[in-house]
């Protein structure tokens, strides 16, 4: 199970600083459809990419959090293939820790909203899993912004656990 943890220390060098008070909880992770493409989000005017998620309610389970994200954000049902694990992120700068709940699920049924009825700041797009591991790259090379940073490492960690996973055959993708 993935557990990572990501600190200032990852941007800016030195000693790792963990935060013992947590700020947030959220449920994210990957989705795919039947090509087994994932669903990035491309959120607003930065252009960079995310994946679907967000925070957990008071009393609801991490997997049904992701499952309402996922309703939410990109209009699919969705069944959880598997749990991935957990994501933390400590921002010392801003004395706010994240813990995330992290899934790959594969979307369910039909769309159940029109593209616009998505959020104004973003859309949804389809790319393999190697192809949306490349994009963090290169988002997490161009972005500056702190609490962004965080936001992209922290996708990238998901991808590419999960990419891994698959590849060494514990987690089976098959339709």
């Amino acid at each position: 199970m993935l557990k990572s943890i990501i600190t200032d220390a990852d941007f800016f060098g030195g000693e790792p600083k963990i935060l013992s008070d947590i700020s947030r909880y959220g449920s994210r992770g990957i989705i795919l459809n039947n090509e087994n493409m994932a669903g990035m989000i491309l959120t607003g005017p930065n252009g960079f990419y995310k994946l679907p998620g967000g925070g957990i309610d008071l009393g609801e389970r991490e997997s049904d959090a992701f499952m309402r994200q996922v309703l939410e954000e990109i209009g699919y049902e969705c069944r959880i293939i598997a749990p991935l694990g957990i994501v933390e992120e400590h921002k010392s700068r801003s004395n706010f820790c994240h813990i995330s709940y992290a899934f790959i699920a594969r979307i369910e049924g039909e769309c159940k909203k029109s593209q616009s009825d998505h959020k104004s700041d973003f859309s949804i797009s389809w790319m393999s899993l190697q192809d949306a591991a490349a994009v963090m790259d290169k988002s997490l090379e161009m972005c500056k912004e702190y609490s962004m940073r965080f936001m992209l490492k922290r996708e990238k960690v998901i991808l590419d656990y999960a990419l891994e996973q698959i590849n060494e055959g514990n987690i089976s993708i098959d339709i």
